[in-house]
């Protein structure tokens, strides 16, 4: 090959990874809407990379659920024990006694730690301040007192039916993404429920809202 074709090979090579990087390698999205049975129903899959080729995937993924359908039937509740997200830490040590951890965070809010059947929950007042959220989000006001559970279950363990098909959906979509956010709101379109998966395994989850503790959905089966 002459020095000219090299040349001229260099150059068209140039050419061909300039147009890649701007098509792949800046931010990309991916959209998905997917309907799903009850209590399900139209669920939005957001995939979002800054730099495709260089960094990973995150997802968020929005579900709305049917009128008259339950948290219930998409999460093992025993992962919350038996704790509210209303409850003061007075009420909580008056019901459960003494918490195994107690500590302020950097906001000033105070936290709790107490053991559940599938691992354990943290409950206090968050005071981070929370972002401008759209209308669709309707998120929770700084202050408000969460309720977090912590678990080393596998998915198929802590979540029902509905929710593993919805997450095998979102894995299908975008198989690269390590993080995974599952935003649930009610029926009057109320947040209720966030829960983050990362690398496949659940990271925590957090309800925002009082839940019945009725558990006889059975697991799976």
């Amino acid at each position: 090959m002459t020095r000219r074709s090299k040349t001229t090979v260099i150059g068209l090579g140039s050419v061909v990874l300039l147009v890649l990087y701007f098509v792949y390698g800046c931010e990309h999205m991916v959209d998905e809407t997917a309907s799903f049975p009850p209590p399900l129903g139209d669920i939005e899959f957001h995939s979002f990379s800054a730099l495709q080729w260089l960094t990973i995937p995150s997802q968020e993924i929005k579900i709305r659920l049917k009128q008259q359908a339950d948290i219930k039937h998409l999460i093992d509740l025993r992962v919350f024990g038996n704790f509210q997200p209303e409850m003061t830490n007075e009420e909580i040590v008056a019901q459960f006694g003494a918490p195994i951890q107690t500590w302020t965070d950097k906001f000033g809010g105070t936290w709790v730690k107490y053991s559940t059947p599938l691992g354990y929950v943290q409950i206090g007042s968050d005071r981070r301040t929370s972002p401008t959220d759209d209308d669709d989000r309707k998120g929770p006001v700084p202050g408000r007192r969460s309720l977090q559970a912590y678990t080393d279950k596998a998915p198929i363990n802590v979540f029902r039916r509905p929710f593993l098909d919805v997450l095998q959906r979102a894995e299908k979509i975008t198989p690269r993404a390590n993080d995974r956010e599952f935003i649930i709101f009610d029926s009057t379109n109320d947040l209720l429920l966030d829960a983050w998966v990362r690398n496949g395994r659940i990271d925590h989850l957090e309800v925002f809202k009082h839940i019945d503790r009725d558990v006889s959905v059975p697991i799976n089966e």
